[in-house]
């Protein structure tokens, strides 16, 4: 018996009277370390009167259960400021790493009882009916006979298979892991059976389901995630005796106004040949059937304050399920507004629910703000029972629950704006020598007027070398860098992470000309598998691209990024670390950003855009002062080509040799008329072809000022030669094996051209 149980009386008359809807307890008993989206144990005996510590090294959304089923958790920081509350199970996300308090109570006015309990914690989200929702659908099966099947031979936690089941029976699902939580439901998440491997189900009506699978029964969905085999059987046994008709399960107790009620049997008897009839009731005494509803389940349009049970009949022998009673609500609780976080970072989303509030199917919701917690404007679009948005000014929200014409507002709660971050301007030097600055935490970025963190706290945010206190980093002072230069670098703490697990650190950038840009930066990472990433976004953070990647350094060495920017002054430059749980940690330090050269305006143009194959064309290029055409290798201003395909001709420019900017012109081929000569004889002979080497050109009679050009795939001219006599050879055994075009010409006139294959 613990001495301090009497003490606690004290707090619950306080909070009692308080009327808080949440319970904030003194004594601390159970500890949990969670590194990972996971399951494990807090303790295995709270009393409703403590609280259990956990440290979590992960974000998520989290389920929170008590042994005792009617319990009422409180999450709270270490701070005691809370994130939720609410019934056991409680589920709850963590916004960002650190320390937080599960306080256990054994109702919502705080009660409190010295009796051992085994408190839980279970990463992923459990419904109110019992059973597990997955949004990622994988594998899938069609059933045609009674029989067995495989579904999928890798499902992971977090996934349902889909089922087109064409017949009626006893059905068994199964998983190759044993453990395994499976949740049955139609093809709108309506839940019909869930329970741990092998789960039963009677299918009477043919069609669509789900099968989904979760790691326990608060939807853990644990990483690193593991393939395993989904499978199902059906027996045809038929019942026999009374069958077990269990007890009705619903959707949802309360209604606000016309709404469709899914109901169904937990705990009933699983077989061939069972028989149903759902009943409906005002006073849960006298009854009466609902006609066609005749299945396992049932969903219908209900109004008013209904009961309803279910015949479950075997031959001549029946049972009833336990009734369950739906009730037309009233005025809704409207409960607590939490925050993920009490400060806004910089235009990050903050996540915004209900806790202690009314859960009614029909509920209206409404979010609205204000800036002084008395004056309230909704926010439009903003009518779920969750809210994210940015938080861009210091402002109050809160929730309007409406059910039918009773209205109730949650209880406020308000969100801290940090100032808004600007885009340095070029050049921009960092040596990380400084104090470290708090952006939305404690020392976590160099400067907070360009530089914000992700995440904000845990081994994997970025620090100062020698502050990895304010981090809450496990081993601080092990693995860390020693600086290039002066007395400090920027260190992500990779060696006490766990493998794979990243974090970032981004500055915000002003490349407002249109130039060439050197980013520069020392680098270290003596050994291990971790690295670092560094990748730019263009467009303030939308979307970003990979411009360096570094695994093992072993001494410092100086890295250089070159960018070119054409007036893009939104940019996020993103040093990302990844950790291996190594040796030692990866550092930047002597951070330089500056602008190499200005990019020449050049452009290139043509005397036209459309020849007859064969014919040449002018491309000119202006802007620089040196060029370099490809792929012909002109490195003039001008270039005459003759493509005999649609080419595209690309020309790089330069001023200093620094810069190299290009760009492009297509020219396209066409088939055009043939020459006069073409259309009354036969002008030329060309022979053989294809040709090995030697190539013979004859003409039927003489013509003057002839010649022969011969040109490659990509129009560039390769032989050009007069022909003086009516008979010809050449001898082009030194070019390469290939395909290329010829054009025999008089006094300029294109008079035959054609296609040459050289062996």
């Amino acid at each position: 018996m613990r001495t301090y149980f009497n003490y606690i009386i004290i707090l619950f008359c306080i909070y009692s009277s308080a009327g808080l809807g949440q319970c904030i307890n003194t004594t601390a008993y159970g500890t949990a370390i969670v590194n990972s989206c996971s399951s494990g144990t807090i303790s295995t005996c709270n009393y409703a009167s403590e609280y259990g510590e956990i440290t979590f090294n992960t974000i998520g959304t989290y389920t929170f259960n008590s042994s005792v089923t009617t319990d009422y958790l409180t999450l709270t920081t270490s701070a005691n400021v809370v994130i939720a509350s609410g019934s056991a199970p409680l589920v709850a996300t963590i916004p960002s790493n650190g320390a937080y308090r599960l306080h256990v109570s054994t109702n919502s006015i705080c009660g409190t009882q010295s009796v051992c309990r085994v408190t839980t914690y279970a990463c992923g989200t459990a419904t109110a009916s019992g059973g597990c929702i997955s949004t990622s659908p994988y594998g899938s099966a069609t059933v045609t006979a009674c029989g067995a099947g495989t579904i999928t031979t890798c499902n992971w936690t977090g996934e349902y298979s889909q089922l087109d089941i064409g017949t009626i029976g006893a059905f068994t699902f199964y998983s190759s892991t044993l453990t395994d939580y499976l949740t049955l439901t139609d093809a709108a998440n309506t839940i019909l059976y869930f329970g741990t491997t092998p789960l039963s189900a009677n299918i009477t009506t043919i069609g669509n389901y789900r099968l989904h699978v979760s790691a326990n029964s608060s939807c853990a969905t644990p990483t690193p995630q593991v393939c395993r085999t989904t499978s199902y059987d059906c027996l045809n046994v038929p019942c026999s005796g009374t069958p077990n008709a269990g007890s009705t399960s619903i959707s949802s107790s309360t209604i606000c106004g016309a709404q469709n009620i899914s109901c169904g049997l937990l705990g009933s008897t699983i077989a061939l040949g069972l028989s149903y009839q759902w009943q409906s009731s005002t006073n849960n005494t006298t009854w009466t059937s609902i006609p066609s509803f005749t299945n396992s389940t049932m969903t219908q349009l209900i109004n008013s304050n209904t009961y309803f049970r279910c015949i479950v009949s075997c031959g001549s022998f029946s049972s009833t399920s336990i009734s369950n009673f739906i009730s037309l609500g009233g005025t809704p609780i409207g409960g607590s507004a939490l925050a993920s976080a009490p400060n806004s970072c910089a235009g990050t989303l903050i996540n915004f629910n209900l806790s202690g509030n009314s859960t009614w199917a029909g509920l209206n919701y409404q979010w609205q703000s204000s800036a002084n917690n008395s004056s309230w404007s909704n926010i439009a679009g903003s009518t779920a029972s969750t809210l994210s948005q940015p938080v861009n000014s210091t402002t109050y929200y809160r929730c309007l629950l409406s059910c039918v014409s009773s209205t109730m507002a949650s209880a406020s709660v308000l969100v801290t704006s940090a100032s808004p971050l600007s885009y340095a301007s070029i050049p921009y030097y960092e040596t990380f020598d400084n104090v470290w600055q708090s952006g939305c935490d404690l020392r976590n970025v160099p400067n907070n007027q360009n530089w914000k963190s992700s995440p904000l706290t845990g081994n994997n945010a970025w620090r100062k070398q020698n502050d990895g206190v304010s981090a809450v980093w496990t081993s601080a002072n092990v693995g860390i860098a020693t600086p290039h230069s002066g007395n400090g670098c920027a260190n992500f703490h990779s060696s006490q992470t766990p493998a794979n697990t990243k974090g970032d650190l981004d500055i915000l950038v002003n490349f407002n000309q249109n130039a060439k840009y050197a980013i520069s930066f020392y680098y270290i990472n003596p050994s291990g598998n971790d690295d670092l990433n560094v990748l730019l976004s263009s467009d303030a953070g939308i979307s970003f691209s990979i411009k360096g990647s570094y695994n093992t350094q072993a001494t410092w060495a100086k890295k250089t990024i070159y960018y070119n920017a054409v007036n893009t002054p939104s940019c996020i430059v993103k040093f990302k670390g990844n950790a291996d749980d190594g040796n030692d940690d990866l550092a930047i330090d002597s951070l330089s950003i500056r602008m190499v050269c200005l990019n020449p305006a050049i452009a290139a143009t043509s005397n036209t855009n459309t020849i007859c194959a064969g014919q040449s064309v002018t491309l000119t290029a202006t802007g620089a002062t040196n060029y370099t055409w490809s792929p012909i290798g002109i490195t003039t201003s001008s270039a005459v080509v003759s493509p005999l395909v649609n080419t595209m001709y690309v020309v790089t420019g330069s001023n200093d040799g620094l810069c190299f900017p290009t760009t492009a012109i297509s020219i396209s081929v066409t088939s055009c008329p043939i020459g006069v000569l073409e259309l009354t004889e036969d002008a030329a002979n060309i022979y053989p072809n294809p040709t090995n080497g030697i190539l013979n050109i004859e003409f039927k009679r003489a013509i003057e000022k002839s010649s022969f050009e011969l040109f490659n795939s990509i129009g560039k001219q390769i032989i050009k030669t007069e022909l003086l006599e009516i008979n010809t050879q050449l001898n082009i055994e030194h070019i390469l094996a290939g395909i290329y075009f010829y054009k025999i010409s008089s006094n300029g006139v294109s008079i035959k051209t054609g296609k040459l294959i050289k062996r």
